[in-house]
């Protein structure tokens, strides 16, 4: 037998209560239902290209404000997941240096340098020299512990200052195999920039876009030859003052597929290069 209240009408509120309580813990759990709705359904109402907006336009503004260091994270990213790779499968006798014998190749002020397949452009590189010159800096470099020291891009995204310098690649070689890629290194072997010059025809030749020129040979008589044409593709590469000593110029060319060891085809990629190019303006007494 169950024990009674001593109390009349004590168990009655007892049991009121519970239904109280039952009824509330209903009504809680269809609000939690109905927020949980309402949240799907404004998530089902935004687009794809809403729900991207979000993230992305902020990651564009950071971009936008800090470009210099991306550029930085960039050529770091590419280099590790591109270009050394593909450098790696070049072995050193097909590594050969840009020629440099005809007479009218050769420097002009140090800041333009010329090699048979490559052109190099410091231009602004002299610019800032002079800027520096009339502010009494010299163009101060920074030794290794110094530059240690500088703000590294994974812990302080501060903006770097970057000096944009071009250099001029011929988009085939001898042979007419086409160019794979083309970059520039400084002293320590640090990616400042690359391009693939995607913007061609199968033949590694140019259509007049940008970054790709067109050039037709002159005959003796001061006419145009339109069957004879060298196409050039301009690379941009950023140097780091207080960083950059020297650069380096590199393009690597399609090579012919052969049949390797295993039986699968292999194609012998052919790497050009140029020595070390000091910057000029950097004082040798810093380094």
């Amino acid at each position: 037998f169950m024990d009674k209240s001593t109390n009349p009408g004590e168990d009655d509120e007892e049991e009121d209560d519970d239904d109280d309580e039952e009824e509330e813990d209903d009504e809680g759990s269809e609000d939690s239902d109905s927020d949980m709705d309402g949240s799907n359904t404004e998530q089902e109402e935004l687009s794809l290209g809403e729900r991207c907006d979000k993230f992305m336009i902020p990651w564009i503004g950071c971009i936008q404000e800090h470009r210099n260091v991306y550029s930085l994270i960039s050529n770091a990213f590419y280099q590790k997941d591109y270009v050394d790779p593909l450098e790696d499968t070049v072995p050193d006798h097909r590594r050969n240096p840009f020629s440099k014998t005809d007479a009218d190749i050769g420097e002009r002020d140090g800041y333009i340098i010329k090699y048979i397949g490559v052109e190099v452009d410091l231009g602004n590189w002299r610019e800032h020299v002079e800027a520096d010159a009339d502010d009494g800096r010299d163009g101060e470099f920074l030794d290794d512990e110094e530059q240690q020291q500088l703000p590294q891009l994974s812990h302080y995204p501060e903006e770097r200052h970057l000096i944009n310098a071009y250099a001029k690649f011929r988009l085939t070689d001898e042979s007419g195999q086409p160019i794979e890629v083309a970059y520039i290194k400084d002293q320590k072997g640090r990616l400042l920039g690359f391009d693939s010059f995607t913007k061609r025809d199968g033949n590694g030749a140019g259509a007049g876009e940008d970054g790709l020129h067109e050039n037709k040979e002159t005959e003796h008589d001061g006419s145009t030859s339109e069957h004879v044409k060298i196409h050039d593709g301009e690379c941009t590469f950023h140097i780091v003052p207080g960083e950059t000593t020297s650069v380096s110029a590199y393009a690597i060319y399609r090579g012919v597929r052969k049949e390797g060891e295993d039986g699968e085809s292999v194609r012998e990629d052919v790497m050009y290069y140029t020595p070390d190019i000091p910057l000029p303006g950097i004082q040798s007494g810093k380094k």
